[in-house]
């Protein structure tokens, strides 16, 4: 094995320093305290946590604006499966770092902390420039970076998830919709005596299989997915189920509503016949490692911005400048942009260290290259609008 560990960079450095601590979602108060103290000791004259547990750093005069927030999320997915590497070891081998979260996305955190700090210290700073490090993306996306927005008000976001070095301006969107049909209970040995709703569960699949969903010419087609389907009571021994609810992950197109997905839905199962049930949009509760609980709503919009936009056009300068070719795209998954640019309209994009392809998967890793490349593609773009 050829352990690559002499001369690391700082970005390189960092994104390894927090691969080496466990952060799932819910448990990253670890990180979230080393990372408050690499950006006060990489010069961000502001450093603070707020209720949820995100962190937040600002550099710059301190009576302007805030030009710029770079987001990344602090947690990652469990480690399943057997892994070549140890999953929390921080291996550099054949020039890529191993470890659950080195592309999703301690990676991109790593690297605005340090292309944002080497920015400032290569001259005076006109605006303010923040990183974010926020909270359980991975369970929802866009409800910690809401209380972010809240408290620095950015006039443009960068989403630094894994793109390849490669700009994203836009994102499908994600509602997850809860589709409950009810029953009468009756024994199993007597099923006419009841209304199994299992029945209408199944027919409800292939009817919605047939659904013909919208399409976007940047965004590309929406999805409507079956994720599970649970029976209450669970198990229902020798006996016809109250209800069977099924959940849905609907990939938003921009523009849909809430409402255009749901009542589509709605005349859909009516026209083939299906009446007693309930269309919920999704809300379970979320807690942080802080203590903070909420029960935000599963709705989280798609956007797109033109690509005639100064942020976009400003990125393409950054990216050629630091010696990539500036490539213009948008992403299938959803991110915390749903809440930049989905609900509050900031002008936002998306560029971030790593392969999308890599996250979660068993043995992840990210290639050192890219580390470099985002850390000074993001240095290139504060010193242009800040």
């Amino acid at each position: 094995m050829n352990d690559q560990t002499d001369n690391l960079s700082d970005v390189i450095a960092l994104t390894r320093e927090m691969v080496r601590i466990p952060s799932l979602s819910g448990r990253e108060g670890d990180v979230a305290a080393l990372l408050a103290r690499r950006m006060t000791e990489a010069g961000f004259t502001s450093v603070t946590t707020d209720s949820n547990g995100s962190v937040l750093g600002l550099i710059g005069p301190e009576d302007t604006e805030v030009a710029l927030l770079f987001d990344g999320h602090m947690d990652v997915v469990p480690v399943t499966g057997q892994w070549r590497f140890d999953p929390f070891g921080g291996t550099i081998h054949d020039g890529r770092l191993y470890g659950r979260g080195t592309t999703d996305m301690k990676g991109g955190i790593a690297a605005a902390i340090c292309g944002v700090a080497a920015a400032a210290r290569e001259r005076p700073l006109r605006r303010r420039i923040a990183v974010s490090a926020s909270v359980l993306e991975e369970i929802i996306e866009g409800h910690a970076l809401a209380s972010v927005l809240d408290r620095c008000r950015p006039a443009a976001v960068v989403i630094c998830e894994p793109s390849k070095l490669q700009i994203k301006r836009g994102q499908k969107g994600r509602l997850e919709i809860l589709l409950t049909f009810h029953g009468i209970p009756a024994h199993a040995a007597t099923p006419h005596l009841g209304v199994n709703p299992l029945h209408a569960a199944a027919r409800a699949l292939t009817a919605l299989e047939g659904l013909n969903l919208p399409t976007d010419p940047i965004l590309g087609a929406a999805l409507l997915v079956p994720t599970d389907i649970v029976s209450a009571p669970y198990p229902s021994i020798s006996m016809i189920p109250t209800s069977t609810t099924i959940r849905f992950d609907r990939r938003t197109l921009d523009g849909e509503t809430r409402e255009d997905v749901l009542g589509q839905i709605d005349a859909c199962l009516r026209t083939a016949g299906l009446h007693d049930f309930t269309l919920a949009v999704s809300d379970d509760e979320v807690r942080t490692f802080t203590g903070e609980s909420a029960r935000p709503t599963r709705w989280l919009p798609a956007w797109q911005q033109p690509d005639s936009t100064s942020l976009v056009q400003a990125a393409v300068r950054a990216v050629t400048q630091a010696g990539h070719s500036p490539q213009v795209g948008t992403w299938a998954f959803c991110t915390n942009g749903s809440e930049s640019a989905g609900r509050r309209q900031i002008p936002t994009i998306g560029l971030g260290p790593g392969c999308e392809e890599d996250a979660h998967t068993i043995d992840e890793s990210i290639a050192l290259e890219q580390l470099d490349g985002a850390r000074e593609i993001y240095r290139k773009l504060v010193l242009e609008m800040a």
